[in-house]
């Protein structure tokens, strides 16, 4: 055999790769890819942008509050508000109530608190417009202006009733108590809703066993904010009266239009009552109605009785954990990074 043919009939290490296949490999590689970022990246949620809105409300509330506590020399030191978020109030004033857990106050001034508190509600798939009955107290501003920023940010119509007495770490400081705080977020356009009425809290909810100068401070703020002071007498008619102005504010003109949902945030007296049952509620959404094999329920249980659901803002420590927030956290998460709060799983 010729050496020269033998040559030409070995295959060619050089040979081209046809080009269909190069093309094939190609987009193998790249569907590879958009597979693996798919897999390790959680789109965001479809209410992303309500989470966003109602966080940023949050830091709004703090910078206002930040700038009216400096001015009245109420701003507490970094010990006690690492964050400086103006939402952690004195350990004990005339107004405070009862005892309170400083980790859990801060934990609610989390930005993405509120964001959390959209995701929830928005998985009840409230039509635009819905009365949304929102119980306050003094105990937890971060987590009142959270549940305000969350329902408004939602366009549902937020009904507020509050009690004024505060935990330790609270809206405890008498003349800059939370409905001070609630009218200049108003004022300053950081919320949009006025409070509807409010009770003094403490003893009864009438402020039976609060220091005169503090039930003072916060008649004289009831005034100056212009929010009905409710002072009736025994609890339960207390109730009743709240639930009349409830059904009230609820109507759409001359009909009425029953609340979609009932936020409870705190212990307060008024929105959970004397019953034992009232305080094995569990943190979170809850539609199970709750017996009172003893004592008087409050606005809370009353509403559940109505087949209304109710988002219960307590035990924050197991309500972080569940909801995937971090507990006391310092310095604060910045808003929209969370993917248990903002993507979709």
């Amino acid at each position: 055999m010729n050496p020269t043919s033998l040559w030409q009939s070995r295959p060619r290490a050089g040979a081209r790769v046809p080009f269909g296949w190069l093309v094939a490999a190609a987009v193998l590689s790249i569907a590879t890819w958009l597979a693996t970022e798919w897999a390790t990246h959680s789109p965001t949620h479809p209410h992303y942008a309500q989470m966003l809105s109602a966080a940023r409300t949050m830091q709004s509330a703090t910078r206002v509050f930040v700038v009216e506590k400096e001015t009245r020399g109420l701003l507490q030191p970094p010990s006690i508000d690492p964050n400086r978020t103006g939402m952690i109030g004195s350990e004990f004033t005339n107004i405070t109530t009862t005892l309170g857990d400083i980790a859990s106050k801060r934990t609610t001034t989390n930005p993405d608190f509120a964001a959390a508190l959209v995701r929830l509600i928005a998985s009840l798939d409230l039509p635009r417009g819905t009365p949304v009955v929102i119980i306050v107290s003094g105990s937890f501003p971060g987590a009142n202006v959270a549940a305000i920023a969350a329902v408004e940010a939602l366009g549902l119509r937020p009904i507020i009733v509050a009690s004024l007495g505060a935990s330790m770490w609270g809206a405890n400081d008498p003349d800059f108590n939370w409905l001070d705080m609630a009218t200049v977020l108003r004022a300053r356009g950081v919320i949009r809703t006025k409070t509807l009425a409010a009770v003094l809290g403490g003893g009864g909810s009438v402020g039976s066993n609060m220091d005169p100068d503090g039930v003072a401070a916060l008649r004289a703020s009831a005034a100056r904010d212009g929010v009905p002071l409710i002072d009736v007498r025994p609890f339960s008619a207390l109730v009743d009266s709240f639930l009349e102005q409830i059904a009230d504010a609820s109507r759409d003109g001359p009909a009425p239009v029953a609340p979609g949902l009932m936020i409870n945030v705190g212990g307060a007296l008024l929105g959970l009552g004397s019953c034992r049952e009232s305080y094995e509620t569990q943190p979170g959404l809850t539609r199970r109605a709750l017996p009172c094999t003893s004592g008087t329920p409050g606005l809370a249980l009353r509403l559940l009785e109505q087949g209304r659901p109710m988002l219960q803002v307590l035990n924050m420590k197991r309500l972080a954990l569940e909801m995937g927030l971090p507990f006391d956290p310092n310095p604060l998460p910045t808003p929209g990074n969370n993917p248990a709060i903002y993507g979709t799983k």
